[in-house]
């Protein structure tokens, strides 16, 4: 039986968590005292229950008629797969989805093509590693914080350096031009020529990162949210 349903249900959930929190993420980075762990943690275990339906789903649909017919038994643990590296990727299906590759190449690349190593895109991995320690140890906290970001812009770009304990560029008077103006790189300020005309503009950023990563939170859940629906449509056109 399809779990297409619930997988509907939960990402229905999560869409909903996730526009309550895309709410609430402005006041909480004025307020100090506004915690979202229980939100985000929520939100992000809805996310995995989801992955986790269609892993069972790919089993049963691609995987367990060639393993039944066989008389192979079904893996101890059915998830769903995700790794840094090619090389673990294809340990961790072949235990949990054996034989897919095989049954359906389709279903396989599709599972492939959110991996880190090829999307060059860590969400999927990231997601997994920080509910891991949201379900298993403690509430992983979100921290605070702020950068800021200095820009010398003209008619044919910007040049743009990074503001704060450990950044710093430096170059000797009249040794560097931005667009064909003298500029000077200050540590973490540039000037330039006046008569150039070019402007200046200081930009602070801030977020919320998870403690000890520097993984945005709201930049992982609108990553997740979006790209599971898009697998979530296309997966069911390949299994259905």
């Amino acid at each position: 039986m399809s779990r297409k349903n619930d997988v509907d249900a939960t990402l229905k959930a999560a869409s909903e968590q996730h526009k309550e929190i895309k709410a609430k993420y402005d006041d909480a980075l004025r307020s100090k005292s506004m915690d979202l762990r229980i939100l985000v943690k929520n939100l992000m275990e809805n996310l995995r229950s989801s992955l986790d339906y269609m892993a069972h789903d790919i089993y049963e649909a691609c995987c367990k008629p060639s393993r039944s017919a066989s008389g192979q038994p079904d893996p101890k643990n059915i998830y769903f797969p995700y790794a840094k590296t090619e090389q673990n990727f294809r340990s961790r299906i072949d235990a949990v989805l054996p034989g897919l590759q095989s049954q359906s190449v389709g279903v396989y690349d599709l599972l492939l093509s959110i991996q880190p190593f090829k999307c060059n895109d860590t969400w999927l991995y990231d997601l997994c590693f920080v509910l891991n320690e949201n379900k298993h140890e403690r509430l992983v906290p979100q921290e605070r914080k702020e950068t800021e970001t200095y820009s010398v812009k003209g008619q044919h770009g910007s040049v743009t350096i990074r503001r704060g304990p450990g950044c710093s560029v430096t170059s000797k008077p009249g040794a560097v031009k931005i667009f064909g103006v003298p500029a000077q790189f200050m540590g973490d300020a540039i000037a330039s020529d006046p008569r150039g005309g070019l402007d200046h503009v200081i930009t602070r950023w801030v977020s919320f990162v998870f403690e000890g990563t520097n993984i945005n939170v709201l930049g992982l859940l609108n990553k997740s949210v979006t790209t599971i629906q898009e697998f979530v449509d296309e997966l069911y056109k390949n299994i259905s």
